[in-house]
């Protein structure tokens, strides 16, 4: 009897932990709404931007950032490198810093960029680093990325431990809006690690 027991604590345990997923973000099916950043660039005059608004319904790649690592930096080179290489296709993508200080992380930022190595727009979240209030933005996870069209979120990876290896998953979403095939893991780090033109 004590066996049974054991064996049924073990599996409503099993069960409940099953169903406790990270969230961060709006998730799929919700709206995304305008929110200011400050884009990253040497030209004094830029002024703070709506990526949002940019975009204007096309498919939309956003990621969020609010740690970095190797592998985070990694991801990010691969899909900024993929998104440059869609942009001809429609795809609209844009990286979002989250930090506290905005002003360190645009010096770190401008001093990083060759490193980092990102294709597309890079902003810094005007409201700190708990990003865009509408967006409930989880601060344990490392990057959120979504994917979207006509404004609509239509997938979100919250990742705690950003690596490589969740290329493909958020490839094949992207591919979803606007065709063509998904690259394979192996593309991926050939493109997370891009020739300098």
């Amino acid at each position: 009897m004590r066996r049974i027991f054991t064996c049924l604590l073990l599996l409503t345990l099993g069960f409940a932990g099953a169903d406790d997923k990270i969230l961060s973000g709006p998730q799929v099916g919700e709206r995304l709404t305008s929110f200011k950043v400050r884009v990253v660039s040497d030209d004094p005059q830029d002024q703070d931007f709506d990526f949002i608004l940019s975009a204007n319904g096309r498919p939309t790649l956003l990621i969020f950032m609010h740690n970095i690592s190797r592998p985070a930096a990694s991801l990010a080179r691969a899909l900024s490198t993929y998104a440059h290489e869609r942009a001809k296709d429609g795809l609209k993508a844009y990286v979002v810093w989250l930090a506290a200080d905005r002003n360190e992380a645009e010096q770190y930022l401008k001093r990083a960029q060759g490193s980092l190595g990102l294709r597309v727009p890079v902003g810094i979240s005007v409201d700190g680093a708990e990003g865009p209030g509408a967006y409930g933005l989880n601060r344990k996870v490392a990057m959120t990325v979504l994917t979207a069209k006509n404004n609509k979120v239509t997938s979100n990876f919250a990742l705690v431990q950003p690596a490589l290896t969740d290329g493909p998953a958020i490839t094949e979403e992207i591919v979803k809006l606007i065709g063509g095939k998904a690259p394979t893991l192996e593309e991926l780090q050939v493109m997370s690690y891009p020739k300098k033109n």
